[in-house]
């Protein structure tokens, strides 16, 4: 039923835990399925340095979570900014059906994450 990455991710999830004074962090709860996706952030340089998440749902959810956070590491808040479901998905190989609104979760997460990280910078919070 799942991909093979996504049963690797979610076995042995990267990234997994809470960055204490985060640079920013993203959070977001699924209208759909309930699931909780919370992502942090550590920018030095403008660059993501590091990058973790806690994720409340299922396989899929924290699957996404696991390879969206790898995709943020090391790279630009620019470059992190044009990653897309497609980006996501790419990596993680097919998903059910009735579990694709997670990636725009996942995603939300993400961008959420660089927008309070953004509002921290200007001195807004």
């Amino acid at each position: 039923m799942y991909s093979e990455k996504i049963m690797e991710e979610f076995l042995e999830p990267k990234n997994y835990g809470v960055i204490k004074g985060a640079s920013g962090v993203g959070k977001v709860v699924s209208d759909v399925g309930s699931e909780i996706v919370k992502i942090f952030i550590k920018v030095e340089d403008d660059k993501i340095v590091d990058c973790q998440f806690q994720t409340f749902g299922g396989v899929v959810a924290i699957a996404l979570s696991s390879i969206a956070t790898t995709l943020m590491k090391d790279k630009t808040i620019e470059e992190v900014k044009n990653l897309t479901a497609s980006s996501i998905l790419e990596v993680s190989g097919d998903i059910p059906d009735n579990k694709s609104y997670l990636v725009g979760v996942v995603l939300s997460a993400m961008q959420k994450s660089i927008e309070n990280y953004q509002n921290k910078s200007n001195g807004e919070d």
